[in-house]
């Protein structure tokens, strides 16, 4: 050790932790330098020949265990003091360094009055390497100081209880996104809205049999079969303490009543309507005015599918959510979206749907085919995805879920089309996210 001069190196790649050091440690007979890389300091180690070195472990270019190897198995530096200052507080690391022959193991953050009081009993002799700081980590977490989120639960939901169309799917090749059909559920406290009934809704009917839950209000976007199939399978049909909504527009030839009706004849199911227990109030939605259930609106607007077909607005104090199973929008048209703009004669004949959809904070809407399936799919009722893109486009809405599954779509195909629907939205510059439903997913709203 330098008998007048006490020589330190600090090597620390840190602004703050130069000013500290040099702050604590600038006094008469001490000379300090500062190397601010793993590589500068084991070429300092050479020319400045410090009596200590104060070294973190986590340097640019060479690691600090490195340069306390080449320290100590150098004859010429073996003897030169090593005080290990680092914000890892872990015990492989202290291992490490004592096993080495680090003279101190130093956590960050410390008091400057501590490097004074460590270089002191250095050049006294007096410093000793002491154990593992156990309460090192824990001290950062004090109850006083700690930050403990908690999942925030809210009071408003909506959840995707099916998303296929056409026909329920099964196997491991549907098992991320699901074989039910569609049916999704919001609900506030105790205030449900369904809108759908495919066999999804078998699952939220089990659920809700123990439940607080006595209204239901039951949304019908058209009654193919897809969208009706779970409907005799939901139990609450069976049990006289609930009251039953069913919302739908008007058959061409048929009350909404008489659909039902019709579908549970006993030629096709055991229990007729008039002998479920619940009780049923069936409400045509012919008129466009909103349904007001507790503080939610729900709006409809006809769709772009064959029959009376009906797409949804779903209005909360908090978001809006627009919903379209069956919608073909822009039909036959097949060129890039870019190349409509919202005045050209073919958008303008969807002004009133994307005038309902616009200010909307998340779309569901479907996209069933691909650009070169749907060149023979014109007619059938369903978007292409460079279409339903487009929807986005003229809507301004910025996050986007695709639903209503084809069935023949398995999970890769679903994942290459969720692929293919983020390419479209990138090269037509349209500002949104989208994701694949899915059976499972909730939504806080």
């Amino acid at each position: 050790m330098g008998e007048e001069t006490k020589k330190i190196l600090i090597t620390d790649d840190s602004m703050i932790m130069e000013k500290i050091y040099t702050e604590a440690l600038s006094q008469d007979g001490v000379e300090l330098r500062i190397a601010r890389d793993g590589k500068e300091g084991l070429e300092m180690l050479e020319s400045f020949q410090p009596d200590l070195v104060f070294l973190d472990l986590m340097l640019p270019s060479v690691h600090g265990i490195d340069i306390l190897k080449a320290i100590k198995s150098n004859p010429k530096t073996r003897n030169t003091g090593v005080i290990i200052s680092t914000g890892k507080a872990l015990i492989q690391d202290y291992q490490a360094a004592v096993t080495l022959g680090a003279d101190y193991y130093l956590i960050k953050p410390f008091k400057p009055t501590l490097l004074q009081n460590l270089v002191s009993r250095f050049f006294t002799g007096a410093l000793e390497v002491g154990p593992f700081p156990q309460n090192a980590a824990k001290q950062k977490g004090k109850e006083e100081n700690l930050y403990n989120p908690q999942v925030r639960k809210s009071t408003s939901n909506l959840r995707f209880l099916g998303t296929r169309g056409s026909i329920p799917v099964a196997g491991l090749e549907y098992y991320r996104y699901g074989g039910n059909t569609v049916c999704i559920e919001h609900r506030t406290n105790n205030e449900l809205v369904v809108i759908d009934a495919g066999t999804g809704i078998r699952e939220l009917g089990n659920e809700i049999m123990n439940s607080d839950i006595r209204d239901i209000h039951l949304f019908i976007g058209h009654t193919h079969w897809d969208h009706i199939l779970g409907f005799p399978f939901f139990a609450p049909v069976y049990d006289s303490k609930f009251t039953i909504n069913i919302y739908a527009a008007r058959g061409f030839k048929k009350s909404v009543k008489e659909l039902f009706t019709g579908m549970l004849d006993h030629d096709y199911f055991p229990v007729r309507l008039d002998e479920m227990q619940a009780g049923f109030v069936f409400h045509d939605l012919d008129d466009g005015e909103p349904i007001q259930v507790g503080e939610t609106k729900i709006h409809y607007h006809y769709a772009m599918h064959p029959g009376a077909t009906l797409c949804f607005k779903i209005e909360t104090p908090r978001k809006t959510i627009g919903y379209a199973t069956d919608n073909e929008f822009l039909v036959g048209y097949h060129g890039h979206p870019n190349d409509l703009g919202p005045e050209h004669p073919i958008v303008q004949n969807y002004r009133h749907l994307i005038n309902f959809y616009t200010g909307c904070d998340i779309l569901v809407h479907e996209a069933q085919y691909t650009s070169e399936d749907y060149l023979s799919k014109v007619g059938w009722g369903h978007s292409s995805i460079p279409n339903a893109a487009a929807l986005l486009k003229y809507t301004g809405v910025k996050e986007w879920i695709i639903t209503h599954h084809d069935p023949s779509e398995t999970d890769l195909t679903l994942l290459d089309k969720l692929s293919l629907a983020r390419t479209i939205l990138d090269e037509c510059e349209i500002d949104a996210s989208v994701h694949m439903a899915y059976d499972g997913l909730v939504l806080p709203i």
